[in-house]
């Protein structure tokens, strides 16, 4: 490559864990033929910034080394643009690097993403000006994000998510929400809306969702209570979740949701981070944002943890 390719991360995410990987990356580049420009942020919204001004001087590819949170912010400078995004796992679960099938080190990663191909992907979008790479859910999940404090996420990783629902689902009352699509309305208790298929790691949560196509994936738990809760829940590593008979699917490409009762404040998340509270509604945005794809997802096969399907 003629011109170094921008790598924006966050430099003191995991207490400066990703500039560790600083030299090995530069090593695996230079053997490939390529050159990185590094690109730190210094404040919130700075990588989306840093992702537009690389779209608008012509960067073929942006490098974005962090997780899902970084994803999504560098995603919102380069929807729309004829730059791709390049997704380098550097989170505690890098949840897009699992959807796009990108090895979990980020020099393999590397090698993967600058002998790949561009696709389009279609994001979601909310009234609340939100971007969707992932999925948006309302409910315990949301809940437990919500009464996460922003020290224990960090620090606590999975561990600390982990012990927040245990301490929920004990002390909270379930949400209760509403969800309208095609004109019709639906009750229950766990909403989860995929663009993607992958949650909380190589689970698929939404796994008719794809990334690829104008669609959206609801799967709604019409249930409430705490056993119907935990029911969910463990069946999602296995996929046995969405052959419960309390669990509505449905594609649509425009969904609201909205608290039960009105006035109760109902948080809902966006690719792991909590936006707000209900009401929202989601859709397909009409406007692409190209990802670079390892080879493998250019129309060939692609296995996840012992599941095989067809990529468009």
């Amino acid at each position: 490559m003629s011109r170094p390719v921008p790598i924006i991360l966050n430099p003191i995410a995991g207490g400066g864990r990703l500039l560790r990987h600083r030299r090995r990356l530069e090593a695996a580049a230079a053997r490939l033929g390529a050159t990185l420009r590094w690109c730190e942020t210094g404040h919130p919204g700075h990588a989306e910034e840093i992702a537009r001004h690389e779209a608008e001087a012509g960067a073929r590819m942006v490098l974005a080394f962090g997780g899902d949170g970084t994803y999504n912010e560098v995603a919102r400078g380069l929807v729309g643009s004829s730059t791709s995004l390049g997704v380098l796992p550097g989170g505690t679960t890098s949840v897009l690097a699992y959807e796009l099938g990108i090895r979990r080190d980020p020099c393999l990663a590397l090698g993967q993403l600058l002998d790949g191909d561009d696709k389009a992907m279609r994001v979601g979008r909310t009234d609340h000006d939100d971007l969707m790479l992932l999925m948006l859910s309302a409910g315990p999940d949301a809940l437990v994000l919500s009464r996460l404090g922003a020290v224990t996420k960090r620090l606590g990783g999975r561990v600390g998510v982990a012990l927040q629902a245990c301490i929920e689902l004990v002390r909270a009352e379930m949400p209760r929400l509403r969800v309208t699509t095609d004109q019709r309305a639906h009750d229950g208790s766990w909403a989860i809306i995929g663009k993607s298929r992958c949650y909380a790691g190589p689970f698929h949560a939404t796994p008719g969702a794809d990334p690829f196509a104008e669609h959206l994936e609801l799967v709604l738990l019409q249930s409430a209570g705490r056993w119907a809760t935990c029911g969910f829940l463990l069946g999602i590593p296995a996929g046995r979740h969405v052959h419960r008979r309390d669990v509505l699917r449905r594609d649509s490409r425009r969904l609201r949701l909205e608290p039960d009762p009105a006035h109760a404040r109902v948080p809902y998340q966006v690719d792991g981070d909590v936006k707000g509270f209900l009401p929202v509604e989601v859709w397909t945005d009409p406007k692409p944002l190209r990802v670079r794809v390892p080879p493998p997802l250019a129309g060939e096969m692609l296995t996840v943890k012992s599941e095989t399907f067809a990529t468009p």
